[in-house]
């Protein structure tokens, strides 16, 4: 019995929870069916919108990368532009370089022909100098061969027709009766230099006194340094025309600036003024070696040369001072407002 009703009960329980299991499928099954739904849509919703974000995210990446693309584009335009534009300017800056250094090489070209057209025009100026100076020197040894050749010869015909010397002269002067400076002294006596030291211009003032050249010519200018005698008229000869004689017997001037340093132009010495040399002398009236010797005229061409100092007074200084008291015209020349007459010019030692 007892197994019975365990059974029954089992039974019994069994049914009610098979009922139950029933009762509870019916109802969960809607619930279920619900959840499905809702899992479902909220799957199918999830979708949409992932589609949405998937689409908005695609069109933002789109957006992001075509600004980005642009931005780059534009970045790489500009750079491009840029560096196009530095391109330019290198261009132009090169292509200035390249014009500058054209010009620089045709201006080089320009210089290097001028500087060779120099070159040889400075190489045939040389060679045309050389030459000169070959001919120069060869005309330079002409002449003092000359000039040695003139000394020898006037040194001879000195000797020939005057003697050995010493040569001395005298010379007898005149004073203007309009104008008689103090004293009495009207006479003065010179001795020529040395013909070892200037044949030639001893020679030639030798030859104007012997032929009486001098005689009637006067002492015409009172320079201050010097008084200066020469082929003019006087008031023994007014009108006379002194120079015409000096002329005909050519005896108007040396044949060279002779000169020596051991016979320079001190005090009271003879020298022939002008370019050449004569026919005026004078007689130094203070020493003028440095003004009348060589470099000292630099007026003339030649301003080595020196006037020629061929005598020196010896006795009878009152006479020369005398006429440096004499009065002067207005002007630089210094010219004496009346001459002092020389009567005559004599060679001592011929008597």
């Amino acid at each position: 019995v007892g197994t019975t009703v365990s059974v029954s009960r089992h039974s019994a329980t069994a049914s009610t929870t098979s009922n139950k299991k029933n009762s509870s499928s019916k109802v969960m099954l809607p619930i279920f069916l619900i959840i499905i739904g809702c899992l479902v849509g909220f799957i199918v919703y999830q979708e949409q919108h992932y589609e949405e974000l998937k689409t908005e995210l695609v069109d933002k990446i789109r957006k992001e990368a075509k600004a980005t693309y642009e931005s780059k584009e534009k970045e790489i335009v500009n750079s491009y532009k840029a560096s196009e534009e530095d391109l330019k300017n290198n261009e132009m800056d090169l292509t200035v370089r390249l014009n500058d250094m054209v010009d620089k090489i045709e201006s080089l070209e320009l210089e290097l022909k001028e500087s060779d057209k120099k070159r040889k025009k400075a190489e045939g100026e040389l060679e045309k100098k050389e030459k000169d100076t070959k001919v120069n020197d060869l005309v330079t040894q002409q002449i003092e061969h000359l000039r040695q050749e003139i000394q020898r010869h006037d040194k001879h015909a000195v000797l020939e027709k005057f003697g050995e010397g010493p040569h001395r002269l005298e010379f007898k002067l005149d004073f203007p009766p309009d104008e008689v400076p103090e004293g009495t002294a009207d006479t003065f006596v010179i001795e020529m230099a040395p013909i070892d030291l200037m044949p030639h211009t001893v020679h030639f003032f030798l030859e104007q006194a012997s032929r009486g050249l001098l005689d009637g010519c006067s002492f015409h200018r009172n320079a201050g340094h010097v008084v200066q005698g020469g082929p003019v008229s006087n008031h023994l000869n007014p009108g006379v025309n002194v120079r015409k004689p000096f002329a005909d017997a050519d005896l108007m001037s040396v044949s060279f600036q002779e000169y020596h340093a051991d016979f320079p132009h001190v005090k009271y010495t003879l020298g022939y003024a002008g370019r050449p040399g004569g026919p005026d002398f004078y007689v130094s009236t203070r020493d003028n070696t440095r003004n009348h010797g060589p470099g000292g005229q630099t007026s003339y061409a030649l301003a080595s040369e020196a006037d020629p100092c061929f005598a020196k007074v010896v006795k009878g200084f009152d006479a020369v001072d005398r006429m440096q008291k004499m009065s002067v015209q207005p002007g630089g020349y210094k010219r004496m407002t009346h001459y002092v007459a020389i009567k005559s010019v004599k060679i001592l030692n011929e008597e």
